[in-house]
């Protein structure tokens, strides 16, 4: 682990509040995911805010605003992958913005039922990448003794989309927590809040404490499951991956266990087969179930040197990059680089009209000055990467051996499978990429070893 302090976003506790996009006169709907969808749209076809308009078994896709669609085509997304985009023209009445949405009491379903919500209204997990709930859930559905983990600050230190959330929608993100809890039929549930955070602690302390009003009311919507908040030093990077959770979790019951005698050996077996979620998610699972209203918009973080102002605005899915800037009152200067989800952990993109799709956290606008000259050079053996490697794997040698295993050069033998197969324990963090002095992308080499050979 290193300090964090020099990934720390500028804008990090300045938003106390968001502002909504203005509505693309054209919105430019992600219609695939990681999964093959189908296709329930026709260029000329008339759709309505909220309307499905792709699907698979796992998810379902909405046009954001109502309209016409006006073409489909092939074009990047934020995460750096090409796929099918629906433009929407817009034209019609809305469903859900500027209209009261009802709460419904979500308490009377039973947990297949909340998952064919969270399937229908699309909602996915945010943790790491984005991953249809509804998969995750049934997944994971046959572990014994679940626990859901809930992370409310944000996994990168240059992003505050997460925590912004955290601290202003805490209880629709613990009542979106209890929903997914009971959808994914958890034991226990515990809250991962920012230890440095004075308003973020008071609140969730609280959740522990059986004196407090809070206390009773959150025990009331968890029903029968247990729940514990966590609190978690960020002041080190990495604090938000699986591992760090896990570690901070079971350290933390050694201390509330003598007190709380009935937590005892709960998260024993906590690891990675359990489910984690940000708050993000949470409060997404929120809206879809108790509101009944798909995901159609996200709050992003949008920052960077060469804008005129930062926001946290509320954007709807299918804004292009270009608009958002126009919000911020566009450009002082060029930027050379958009980061998508943080300096640390994100996607470069090269277009100004890639869309916001469903895993955009953030969009980081830089300068020349800033855009680290990112050619691959041949790997000079200097180590560093093993040194910061949070976990202790050497990610250089797990590059070189996945580009043997690409080449079809690779020996079948213990050797080179042990080398690759140490990819499995990664988080992901960053760390590596940010020290090589051959700018190898060792990160993202890193996760197509684990989806094309380990999975």
């Amino acid at each position: 682990m290193i300090s964090a302090s020099e990934f720390v976003s500028e804008d990090k506790g300045s938003f106390k509040t968001y502002v909504d996009s203005f509505l693309p006169a054209i919105a430019k709907v992600p219609v695939d995911s990681e999964n093959e969808m189908n296709l329930d749209i026709k260029v000329g076809d008339k759709v309505e805010e909220g309307q499905v308009i792709a699907h698979n078994d796992f998810e379902s896709i909405h046009s954001t605003v109502p309209g016409i669609v006006s073409d489909i085509f092939l074009g990047q997304f934020a995460n750096g992958k090409q796929g099918n985009i629906a433009n929407i023209s817009l034209f019609g009445e809305f469903s859900f913005v500027g209209k009261k949405l009802k709460k419904h009491d979500w308490s009377i379903f039973d947990s297949k039922s909340l998952g064919f919500m969270l399937r229908d209204y699309g909602v996915v997990n945010t943790f790491k990448s984005s991953v249809p709930l509804y998969f995750q859930i049934n997944t994971k559905s046959e572990n014994e003794n679940k626990i859901l983990a809930v992370r409310l600050f944000d996994d990168d230190p240059s992003r505050v989309c997460e925590s912004f959330i955290s601290e202003n929608f805490a209880m629709k993100v613990i009542e979106g927590a209890a929903i997914i809890a009971k959808a994914a039929c958890v034991s226990a549930t515990v809250f991962l809040y920012e230890r440095g955070n004075s308003e973020i602690r008071k609140f969730y302390e609280q959740l522990c404490d059986e004196d407090s009003d809070l206390y009773f009311d959150v025990c009331g919507i968890f029903d029968s499951i247990k729940f514990i908040s966590v609190p978690v030093d960020v002041k080190k990077y990495p604090a938000g991956t699986m591992h760090d959770i896990v570690f901070a979790t079971k350290s933390h019951e050694k201390s509330i266990s003598k007190k709380h005698s009935e937590l005892s050996g709960v998260f024993s077996k906590f690891g990675s087969k359990d489910l984690f979620i940000d708050s993000i998610t949470a409060l997404s699972a929120y809206e879809a179930v108790a509101l009944r209203k798909p995901l159609l918009d996200r709050f992003v973080h949008v920052t960077g040197e060469c804008l005129n102002a930062a926001a946290i605005i509320k954007v709807k899915i299918g804004t292009t990059l270009r608009q958002l800037a126009e919000q911020c009152g566009g450009f002082k200067r060029k930027p050379a680089k958009i980061i998508i989800n943080g300096i640390v952990s994100g996607y470069n993109v090269g277009s100004l009209d890639v869309p916001i799709s469903k895993l955009v956290k953030s969009v980081e606008f830089l300068p020349k000055e800033r855009a680290k000259i990112q050619h691959c050079e041949v790997c000079v053996r200097c180590g560093k990467c093993r040194k910061i490697c949070p976990v202790e794997i050497w990610p250089g040698n797990i590059y070189r051996a996945f580009k043997k295993y690409q080449s079809g050069d690779m020996l079948e033998n213990d050797v080179d499978m042990a080398v690759l197969d140490a990819a499995k324990i990664c988080s992901e963090c960053g760390l590596c990429n940010s020290v090589c002095p051959s700018r190898i992308p060792l990160k993202q080499t890193i996760s197509l070893a684990k989806n094309e050979v380990l999975k």
